[in-house]
C-alpha cells in the first residue's frame, strides 16, 4: 500500500435521486433529492469513523453507497487507492469479502426459514471458504463460541425467531468477520437493542476490527456512543458534511452551529457538565434542491443574510478540523 494514500478515500461522492410525480414543464426544471452532496472523507487501517445527524442526513445512503448496493450519481469511493467501481465489475465476490455491512435491524439481516447453520454456511460455501461443509462446519462453530454464543451445537440448530436482538446481531457481525474484511459499515448497529446489550456488541466489533485491522465506518445517532468508540467524526446534515475530525475535538470543540446544537442537547456527553441547550427551529428544510445558501441557515441560531446567498466553503482550523460554515468567527467569539 501506497503509505503517502489514504487506506479508504471517499471522494466528492454524491447520490442524487430524480423526484417522482409533480408538474412537468419545460419552464420547471428538473427535481434531485440530493441523499448526499458531494461528501470527501479519508480514514486509515484500524481507524473508526462516526457519522451522527439527525434522521434523514444521508448516513444510512452514504454506508449502502461504500458497501456498493448502489452506486453513486458522481465521485467514487477507493479502497488502497483502487476503484469500488472497478472492483465490483473486475470481481464482486472478492469486493463482497472485502467490504462486509452491519445493518440496524437484526431481524430483518436473515432468512426466516432458515437455521443459524444455514445461514452462516452458506455464504462460506458460496466464497469457497473451506474445502467441506464438516471444515466449514468447524468454522462456524468457533465463530460463535468466540462471540460468545455458547453451546454453539445448540445455536446452530435454531432459527432466528427462537434467538434474541442480541444474539442475532451477534451473529450477524460473526458472519461479516468470517470473510476476514478490509472495511466495515455499521449502521445503526445497536439502536434496536437493549441497552444491557448494546456495550457487549459495540466491545464485541471493535474487538475483531482491532484483530483484523480493518476500517470501520460507525452510524449512528448517539453521539455519546460515537464519541468513545469513534477515532474520528463527522457531522452530517441534509447531505453535506458540515464538520469533520478528530472525536475529542469534535466534542470538545464543536465549529458548526448545527455541532454545537447537537451536542448541547446530548446530556450524556458529560453529566457533570452544565451545557445550556441550544434549540433547533423547525424541521431539517426538504433535500429536493436545497439551497443555494447554507442548507442549515433556516434553522440557524446564528444566520446572517449572507448564509442564504451561498453554500460555505469548508476549511481547516487546525489539525484535520474542517467545517463548513462561514460565521466561523463569531463562534469563537461567542464561545
Amino acid at each position: 500500500m501506497d503509505k503517502s494514500k489514504p487506506f479508504i478515500k471517499i471522494d466528492n461522492v454524491s447520490m442524487w435521486y430524480p423526484q417522482k410525480g409533480g408538474l412537468k414543464t419545460k419552464q420547471v426544471k428538473k427535481q434531485w433529492i440530493k441523499a448526499v452532496d458531494k461528501v470527501s472523507l479519508e480514514l486509515e487501517k484500524g481507524q473508526v469513523l462516526g457519522v451522527i445527524g439527525e434522521s434523514g442526513c444521508g448516513k444510512s445512503t452514504l454506508g449502502r453507497i461504500l458497501a456498493r448496493l448502489e452506486n453513486p450519481t458522481n465521485g467514487d469511493v477507493f479502497i488502497d487507492n483502487i476503484s469500488t467501481k472497478e472492483m465490483i465489475k473486475k470481481n464482486a465476490k472478492e469486493f463482497r469479502r472485502m467490504v462486509q455491512i452491519v445493518f440496524q435491524n437484526p431481524f430483518d439481516t436473515f432468512t426466516p426459514r432458515d437455521t443459524i447453520e444455514k445461514i452462516l454456511m452458506r455464504p462460506l460455501k458460496i466464497h469457497g471458504i473451506g474445502k467441506t461443509d464438516a471444515e466449514r462446519k468447524e468454522i462456524c462453530l468457533k465463530a460463535l463460541e468466540s462471540g460468545g454464543l455458547r453451546p454453539a451445537e445448540e445455536i446452530m440448530k435454531r432459527y432466528p425467531h427462537e434467538l434474541s436482538g442480541g444474539q442475532l446481531q451477534r451473529i450477524s457481525i460473526l458472519r461479516s468477520m468470517l470473510f476476514q474484511p478490509k472495511f466495515i459499515i455499521a449502521d445503526e448497529p445497536v439502536s434496536m437493542l437493549d441497552v444491557s446489550v448494546r456495550a457487549d456488541i459495540i466491545n464485541m466489533l471493535l474487538t475483531l476490527s482491532k484483530e483484523k485491522n480493518a476500517a470501520v465506518i460507525f452510524i449512528s445517532h448517539d453521539i455519546a456512543l460515537t464519541r468513545y468508540i469513534s477515532d474520528k467524526i463527522v457531522v452530517m446534515y441534509l447531505g453535506k458534511v458540515v464538520e469533520y475530525g478528530n472525536s475529542d475535538e469534535i466534542i470538545n470543540n464543536p465549529q458548526h452551529p448545527y455541532t454545537r446544537a447537537l451536542i448541547s442537547n446530548c446530556s450524556s456527553i458529560d453529566p457533570e457538565e452544565a451545557i445550556e441547550k441550544i434549540g433547533i427551529q423547525g424541521e431539517p428544510p426538504t433535500p429536493i434542491n436545497p439551497g443555494p445558501g447554507c442548507y442549515f441557515a433556516p434553522r440557524c441560531f446564528k444566520a446572517c443574510d449572507e448564509c442564504f446567498i451561498k453554500y460555505p466553503a469548508t476549511v481547516d482550523v487546525g489539525d484535520g478540523h474542517t467545517v463548513a460554515c462561514d460565521r466561523l468567527n463569531l463562534n469563537k467569539m461567542e464561545g
